[in-house]
């Protein structure tokens, strides 16, 4: 297993894209999302999602980095004027989260969503040897606090096939109003299905919220995938990112491998752990004459 950690705008892409399929309709997440990037024509974004200008927006670093909200990165109920704004001031920038420092360069933008507290949950999905463990909490949010003594738990093994019945009864979704309780469970069942069939190996969602009218929103995401299950997914992923994490910048050799791995059925990884050592391990020693090989070829 390969576990790659992949963007909050790809993550809710892909969320978006297959809960309608996998609960045959009974949930819909809204997948208006925009990636801004340094190159991004934002004249041209506005025409192709007019939403950006007729919704209240939420904007955030999408680049790996940890309780944003707690650090001041997330820009809260602005409108397009001011997420351009919010992001100009930030844009290529070097900043320091905690002791990483990194220049922030992508930048995601949803539609707000306004809640109360009492609305926002905490779910999470983790593998492991023996199949996947689902996490929750009735209190999400970025106060959540320490959610391994917090969580209710429920285990799945890996040739169990995870029912509602058993989300329902297992106390999962304690603290949860009777009055949303299935329905939340339907969600959690269901983002489960995707987690499998899409082969994730970790889902974080804090806060997801349940509106006064029903809906459920996932509102922030990390997650992670098995790259090596892009022979069984590639179709259904689509196009994915996975970044280095913040404050890693990536080595011209690490971009180089990339390009190669990009346009061959192989898999071609690379990455340097340190740029001043002398210890090469068989593989990488095989990548360096591989790299050699296609310079001298190229000559």
């Amino acid at each position: 297993m390969s576990a790659k950690a992949v963007r909050e705008y790809h993550g809710k892409k892909l969320i978006a894209r297959h809960v309608r399929d996998v609960s045959e309709g009974r949930h819909v997440v809204d997948d208006r999302s925009v990636l801004i990037s340094p190159t991004t024509n934002l004249e041209e974004l506005v025409t192709e999602e007019p939403w950006l200008l007729a919704s209240r927006l939420v904007v955030k670093p999408d680049q790996l980095i940890k309780r944003r909200g707690k650090a001041g990165l997330v820009g809260i109920n602005l409108d397009w004027t001011g997420v351009q704004a919010w992001i100009q001031e930030r844009m290529n920038k070097e900043i320091q989260v905690e002791q990483v420092s990194g220049v922030l360069d992508h930048f995601i933008v949803d539609p707000f969503v306004p809640h109360d507290q009492s609305d926002e949950y905490y779910v999470c999905i983790q593998s492991d040897r023996e199949g996947e463990e689902l996490l929750f909490c009735a209190q999400g949010g970025v106060d959540v606090g320490d959610v391994d003594s917090k969580a209710s738990r429920l285990h799945v093994s890996i040739d169990e096939t995870l029912t509602l019945d058993q989300i329902l009864t297992s106390g999962l979704l304690q603290g949860v109003p009777d009055s949303r309780t299935e329905n939340l469970g339907s969600f959690v069942l269901t983002l489960f299905k995707v987690y499998r069939m899409l082969n994730f190996t970790y889902m974080e969602i804090n806060p997801i919220v349940f509106t006064d009218d029903g809906k459920i929103v996932p509102l922030d995401l990390a997650a992670k995938i098995d790259e090596t299950a892009a022979f069984l997914n590639a179709t259904q992923w689509g196009h994915l990112d996975f970044p280095a994490p913040f404050g890693r910048k990536e080595f011209p050799e690490e971009a180089y491998i990339r390009e190669l791995d990009s346009k061959t059925g192989a898999s071609l990884k690379l990455t340097i752990l340190n740029p001043k050592g002398r210890i090469w391990t068989m593989v990488g020693f095989l990548v360096l004459l591989l790299l050699q090989t296609h310079i001298s070829f190229c000559h």
